[in-house]
């Protein structure tokens, strides 16, 4: 019985502890991204693409201009140097 309370706890911990794995970059009012530094446009975390990019399309939506440009970073990281690395881009269009 102690053992399995130990298990219980213990991956209730690690759910606890899980990390989005995307992460959002909104350029509000553009028609594309921005190249560049990432981490000025960071507008969210999430634990799926489709979150991610559900969340960029209704910012870009419910702007007042109606425009915006959006992507979604995988795995993405502080550099050390005062910006962020991501593995890969979902990258949409903007609306």
């Amino acid at each position: 019985m102690r053992t399995l309370l130990i298990g219980v706890i213990l991956v209730g911990l690690t759910a606890c502890t899980q990390s989005p794995q995307w992460t959002l970059f909104y350029y509000p009012d553009q028609m594309q991204v921005s190249e560049g530094a990432l981490a000025p446009y960071i507008a969210g975390y999430y634990d799926k693409a489709e979150q991610c990019i559900a969340k960029g399309a209704g910012m870009a939506k419910l702007s007042q201009s109606g425009v915006g440009a959006y992507q979604c970073g995988y795995l993405c990281i502080d550099n050390g140097a005062g910006d962020v690395q991501c593995e890969r881009f979902e990258q949409i269009s903007a609306l």
